[in-house]
């Protein structure tokens, strides 16, 4: 049965009792994900800040994480497969100690040593002090690539980048994005080479930013034009004011990039977003 993927932010309170005061590798997330992965990464001290942390399961979660990352991979018919690591105060030691005595989880592998809840179809265990990996697909396939020192899947540039926003997203080749609000079109997908949007607090909602490599300068028009019909007609909708000046500058394109500025989203396109992504969640 599919099953909401925000749960497995509550599961990881199961293993982040711990302290441990050494520095975390958060660049690890740069290597979760493969062309056609969407990754998702959430600053969790900054969201429990503005008050966003309401749309995470309320627990010692935002107390003993500062970052998660996840990868979403699609395993056909809408549904995803999860990979996604934990950053914080997570000590190996103590992780596996609540593992072995939590009774949903089962020891499931050696080398690397990892744990299973058959019933979620989620695997879990530590990458290395600081860093829990937990993933719905192959545990050490999953392990050796974030362990390994391959190519990552997101620039160092880029991901510094994602890193300064409260929550921001990145995806090569997609086949599915997630921008709340807005539905594009498949074929218009089929032209995209990478997206790369950032999310931060803006008081009483949140604003959105970032850029959209097309692959010609007329797929950056044309979905310029597509956002620019689709954002009217939102606002229409709603009963808000049009104010076509302003508009125009949140949509624009320079040859076959197309960059996004100041679109406003509300908390609750927020939370129906992972809803709805999430309940495709393959666990």
């Amino acid at each position: 049965m599919k099953r909401k993927a925000l749960i497995l932010f509550a599961v990881i309170v199961l293993f982040v009792s711990c302290v441990y005061t050494e520095r975390f590798d958060t660049e690890r997330a740069r290597y979760l994900g493969e062309s056609g992965d969407i990754v998702v990464t959430l600053n969790v001290a900054e969201a429990e800040e503005c008050g966003a942390a309401a749309l995470l399961p309320q627990s010692d979660i935002v107390k003993r994480v500062d970052r998660i990352s996840l990868s979403l991979k699609s395993s056909g018919e809408g549904a995803f497969g999860i990979t996604g690591i934990a950053n914080g105060l997570l000590s190996s030691t103590e992780v596996g100690t609540v593992l072995i005595w939590d009774p949903g989880f089962v020891r499931a592998g050696e080398s690397p040593r990892y744990y299973e809840n058959r019933k979620m179809a989620l695997k879990t265990g530590s990458l290395s002090d600081g860093i829990v990996l937990f993933t719905t697909e192959n545990y050490k396939a999953e392990y050796d690539r974030l362990k390994g020192s391959g190519n990552a899947y997101i620039p160092l540039h880029l991901w510094n980048a994602m890193e300064s926003s409260l929550a921001a997203l990145y995806v090569a080749n997609p086949e599915n994005i997630m921008v709340p609000g807005v539905d594009i079109p498949q074929e218009t997908l089929q032209k995209i080479k990478s997206v790369l949007l950032f999310l931060d607090d803006a008081d009483s909602s949140f604003s959105l930013s970032g850029e959209i490599q097309m692959h010609d300068e007329d797929g950056a028009r044309t979905l310029c034009t597509l956002l620019r019909n689709l954002l009217v007609q939102k606002i229409r909708r709603e009963g808000g004011k049009l104010d076509v000046r302003a508009l125009s500058g949140i949509f624009t394109y320079d040859g076959s990039l197309l960059r996004i500025s100041g679109y406003s989203v509300s908390y609750d396109e927020v939370r129906m977003l992972l809803t709805k992504e999430f309940e495709n969640a393959s666990i």
